[in-house]
């Protein structure tokens, strides 16, 4: 994953930016600058190839299992076509279509499982997992291909990289070290947050454990808004990425409040269910009341998360990648700190404050660079203060009636009900509220089925 994130993280943003900027003005930098990056790519891929071959006694030592290597050769040929595909992938992203760069992940998702399922029954292999580093790198080839296909259909061409190298590599690089240095981070928490746990007094075991139940169970629960918002920060960036060009300020405004809100209230929207009804969820999902118990008290730690993801994909568009990095490296500073000292006050909390506190920064490093940049004063304040007031009665709602239906119906149909029930009392909430507009979404919504129809 860590090489994989080296190849497939600041290229295609800066693929992306390229096409919007010159695709209808300036085909041939357009093309050039999609040859360039795979260029750049590919460069980058053989030196990975290197690390790994000439990194071999490293490699075994870190692993300390013989199958380990060989696993990272079998999928070797992922690491080799994911280098091919990020060029391809960045001019579609920037050429807005967004339907392909799904379908082909989607594509390569359903190639995965299926050449697994084939590899583990049809054939003999010395180790179980060998079919899944097989199935890996068979998906990514077959992607990569479609991928090809939907760019030369989308009028993609590779032409010559002259004066496209700097550019493409200005842009890529800071956010390629953002996605790295993240990428380190994980293993470097679980490294050191264990060894920090058992000399404030828990036991080895205790420490993986608590660790395993709150990286392996509450976050990925955490992270749900973040596929929502990564979605939309994708979707935004070509848009804004053009108005920033085109030095449309009020536009450009418009459409970063708007990004801005509407990640608010999404990462707002679930903190009623999982603090209301956090334990009772971990119980049905994984059988452990700890992860429900972490779930209630860090769901907070949403809020800077979608935050700080969204405003830092607005300022990639605005063409501060370099800021995006900086930031970056003082929110690693705030979250090393926190899992060096807060172990001995809060335990395994530790990890979700830190990682809230780091994000928390980022956020608000990054909004006031916004502002600054396009002379923006919303400090959103207002908006955070009213989905505060909303969560506060839908919580309770959502608990007592979860407390009510759950001696009358299975625990799965509760918990549905209960989330359903909480999400439109927020709505409705956040509609009385002036949070949102409903009569403008739905003119909105006729608007587009009009079209649709029309088309």
């Amino acid at each position: 994953m860590v090489f994989a994130t080296i190849l497939n993280s600041g290229l295609p943003l800066a693929v992306s930016k390229n096409t919007i900027t010159y695709f209808d003005n300036n085909n041939k930098k357009c093309n050039g600058g999609v040859l360039s990056a795979l260029i750049i790519s590919l460069i980058m891929c053989i030196i990975t190839i290197l690390i790994i071959f000439v990194g071999k006694p490293l490699l075994n030592s870190y692993f300390k299992d013989e199958f380990a290597y060989v696993l990272l050769l079998l999928m070797l040929p992922a690491i080799i076509f994911t280098a091919i595909y990020t060029p391809f992938k960045g001019f579609l992203w920037g050429r807005e279509k967004f339907f392909q760069v799904s379908l082909v992940e989607f594509i390569e998702q359903l190639i995965r499982i299926a050449c697994y399922f084939i590899c583990f029954y049809l054939f003999s292999f010395s180790n179980d997992l060998f079919p899944a580093g097989i199935s890996i790198s068979v998906a990514c080839a077959l992607s990569t291909i479609i991928g090809i296909i939907y760019f030369y259909k989308s009028k993609g061409r590779l032409q010559s990289p002259k004066n496209c190298f700097k550019p493409i590599f200005k842009s890529s690089a800071p956010i390629t070290l953002v996605r790295l240095a993240t990428s380190v981070m994980q293993p470097f928490m679980a490294f050191i947050l264990p060894i920090r746990l058992m000399q404030v007094g828990f036991t080895n075991e205790q420490a993986l454990s608590q660790l395993g139940i709150a990286m392996g169970m509450t976050l990925p629960l955490l992270s749900i808004p973040s596929t929502i918002i990564g979605s939309l920060a994708m979707a935004i960036t070509p848009n804004l990425t053009s108005l920033n060009n085109e030095n449309n300020n009020l536009k450009l405004k418009k459409q970063i409040n708007s990004c801005i809100n509407f990640t608010l209230c999404c990462s707002f929207i679930v903190l009623p269910f999982f603090i209301g009804l956090g334990e009772p969820v971990c119980l049905f999902l994984f059988n452990n009341i700890t992860a429900g118990t972490y779930l209630k008290y860090a769901c907070w730690l949403i809020i800077p998360m979608g935050i700080s993801q969204i405003t830092t994909s607005i300022l990639n568009s605005l063409n501060l990648e370099v800021q995006t990095f900086k930031y970056y490296l003082y929110s690693c500073v705030v979250l090393i700190l926190s899992i060096l000292v807060l172990p001995k006050y809060v335990g395994i909390y530790a990890l979700m404050y830190g990682m809230g506190l780091s994000m928390l920064l980022i956020a608000i490093l990054n909004i006031i660079k916004i502002n600054k940049t396009i002379q923006n004063n919303n400090n959103y304040l207002i908006i955070i203060a009213k989905l505060i007031l909303i969560t506060i009665p839908t919580t309770a709602l959502t608990k007592w009636i979860y407390n009510l239906i759950i001696f009358i119906l299975p625990k799965f149909i509760s918990l549905i009900l209960c989330g359903g029930i909480s999400v439109l009392t927020f709505v409705i909430l956040m509609a009385i509220f002036n949070v949102i507009n409903i009569e403008y979404i739905k003119n909105t919504y006729l608007k587009k089925s009009k079209k649709i129809k029309e088309t």
